[in-house]
């Protein structure tokens, strides 16, 4: 059982504090600083939910691999070259790990490429939009994301939503920035249009992780590491 003095951190800590760097706090985990590794997870813990979930369309799935790829960082901590780009190198294990899992289960693969699985939406009446809830559009919107063909899903919610950079969408995918910029394209097109005049308000909160998901996996992967540990 985790002890009860770590247990008792969590809910104390602020997320996504800016106050300490990646670099201190990897330097404080390796060092055996109780409290680095949860801030580490609290800021990163979105980013990583986001990743794995639009590889996966599957929150269950991705909360699993967010936890995995916390464990497999934390004993892996002295292969990050540093001093930057942490942020990227957590997001390409949490990338490998969402693709491994893909891989191992029935999932059919097809070319992504193809404008054969490019769809056309506009047909949809944009008339209940006004009706809608943020909560509705939000629903919708990740429906219609959900929809996209995963090459374009993956780079539209890493390049909309949590607002990387091509430089490090690309890092984080294993792919060429010139192939970030054309998915990410055909990604918007094949997105309702009626969405883009919602899209600058809606899409910080979509795929929204917080809250009791973000103490859980703090929880999880603190009771992991414990137990690998001792």
């Amino acid at each position: 059982m985790i002890k009860q003095s770590l247990v008792s951190t969590i809910n104390k800590l602020r997320p996504n504090s800016t106050l300490v760097s990646d670099e201190q706090l990897i330097i404080q985990t390796q060092a055996g600083e109780k409290n680095a590794f949860e801030h580490i997870m609290r800021r990163y813990n979105q980013r990583l939910f986001r990743i794995a979930r639009s590889i996966l369309k599957d929150d269950t799935e991705a909360l699993d691999i967010v936890q995995e790829t916390y464990v497999k960082a934390y004993f892996q901590l002295d292969q990050y070259r540093g001093p930057t780009g942490f942020g990227s190198w957590l997001s390409r294990i949490a990338t490998n790990e969402a693709l491994g899992r893909l891989r191992s289960s029935k999932y059919i693969t097809y070319d992504f490429d193809d404008p054969e699985y490019e769809f056309d939406m506009e047909s949809c009446e944009p008339e209940p939009l006004n009706y809608l809830a943020n909560q509705q559009l939000r629903e919708l919107l990740e429906n219609a994301i959900d929809q996209l063909p995963l090459h374009y899903r993956s780079v539209y919610v890493l390049r909309a939503i949590q607002k990387l950079s091509t430089s490090e969408t690309a890092i984080t995918l294993d792919i060429s920035e010139d192939t970030v910029k054309k998915r990410f394209s055909r990604a918007r097109k094949n997105l309702q249009k009626i969405f883009e005049s919602h899209l600058q308000s809606a899409e910080l909160s979509v795929f929204e992780f917080a809250g009791e998901r973000c103490d859980l996996i703090v929880k999880n992967v603190l009771e992991k590491l414990h137990k690998k540990l001792s």
